[in-house]
């Protein structure tokens, strides 16, 4: 009992994955014969879509009791489950790089799903090639962008900095997930912090900031420690520069491409590592620079861009064409109504 409170308390009420790999797209699929039983459940007709887990589902047909909790565990006679997941989840219980409240939500939560589900599971569907593969050998299996609802950003903001003027606004949207990535560029953002009094750094909320930057008057928290109060702040937001430095670790290497349209939601010039690999796409398409891991590495692309606003600016530019590009509800649309019995409407 112990075991199964713990996993719910973890389980969050509101979930990304959700919002990014059906409500944004599909939410009007819920005014036409489909039903969430839960944040991160849904049910149209005989299927069950399980999408990470099934803590909080709430009692419907086919959801079984367990002790005061209801978890949409098998699918009962004559019904089909789908799965979805977005991270690499055996992978991340293993990953000490992992703050290790996230390796506990893994291991109680989303695997203790995927134990239960997957073995039953008519598709499993997944947000990158490299977690398919892992899949591909238990199920029919699909891959899925995310997609934002969210507009892809202008780039007024760029207009006072090609004038010289103004804030320079740094972004490092990665959440808690990400300290252990962030870790080696804290000396070289602390650099560029001192000499630079224009640059301004944000954060989400729940990133920690070393005591040599603590109470900096110029790194700025992005405020939520949730998802959807943080996405109701980001939404507003725009940044000059984006982050999104990553370990080379199987964990990380099975990423989506979702940072590639945040970014372009945001209107930022984006900095990956090249080590991801998704950030092939934006290094093909002059969409971000893609850097290793020496920090002297990315403290010049950062020092190079601040010194020509101009090519950030194009840079930016093209990160908006790529996440544009990559941000289409379509594919996400047809291929929910596919697996959910064919009874939803798919148009794009």
């Amino acid at each position: 009992m112990f075991h199964h409170t713990l996993a719910r308390f973890l389980a969050a009420a509101d979930s990304p994955t959700a919002d990014l790999y059906f409500v944004n797209a599909c939410g009007d699929f819920l005014l036409g014969g489909m039903r969430r039983l839960g944040p991160t459940v849904f049910a149209a007709g005989d299927t069950r879509l399980v999408m990470r887990h099934d803590l909080r589902a709430e009692p419907a047909d086919g959801v079984e009791r367990v002790g005061r909790a209801e978890r949409a565990v098998r699918a009962p006679a004559g019904r089909r489950l789908v799965y979805f997941i977005d991270d690499a989840v055996e992978q991340g219980v293993r990953d000490a790089c992992l703050p290790f409240l996230y390796r506990q939500k893994l291991r109680l939560v989303e695997r203790d799903t995927a134990r239960r589900v997957v073995p039953a599971a008519a598709a499993v569907v997944v947000s990158s090639p490299v977690l398919a593969r892992l899949y591909s050998d238990v199920a029919e299996t699909h891959v899925i962008h995310p997609y934002w609802s969210e507009a892809i950003a202008g780039h007024d903001h760029f207009a006072r900095l090609l004038g010289g003027e103004g804030w320079i606004d740094v972004a490092c949207l990665g959440s808690a997930v990400h300290r252990a990535d962030l870790a080696f560029l804290w000396p070289v953002l602390g650099a560029v912090l001192a000499a630079h009094p224009r640059v301004r750094l944000h954060l989400p909320e729940r990133q920690r900031v070393p005591p040599a930057l603590a109470g900096h008057p110029r790194i700025l928290a992005i405020p939520g420690r949730g998802w959807t109060i943080y996405r109701a702040a980001l939404r507003p937001r725009r940044f000059h520069l984006a982050l999104y430095p990553l370990m080379d670790t199987p964990f990380n290497r099975a990423r989506s491409v979702n940072k590639l349209i945040e970014h372009a939601v945001v209107g930022a010039a984006p900095l990956y590592s090249r080590s991801w690999p998704e950030a092939w796409r934006a290094g093909a398409a002059g969409a971000g620079l893609l850097l290793g891991s020496d920090p002297g590495e990315w403290r010049d692309a950062i020092e190079g861009l601040l010194a020509r606003p101009g090519e950030m600016l194009g840079l930016a530019g093209r990160a908006g064409e790529l996440g544009r590009a990559l941000n289409r509800p379509g594919p996400q649309r047809r291929l929910w109504a596919h697996l959910m019995e064919g009874r939803l409407d798919a148009a794009a």
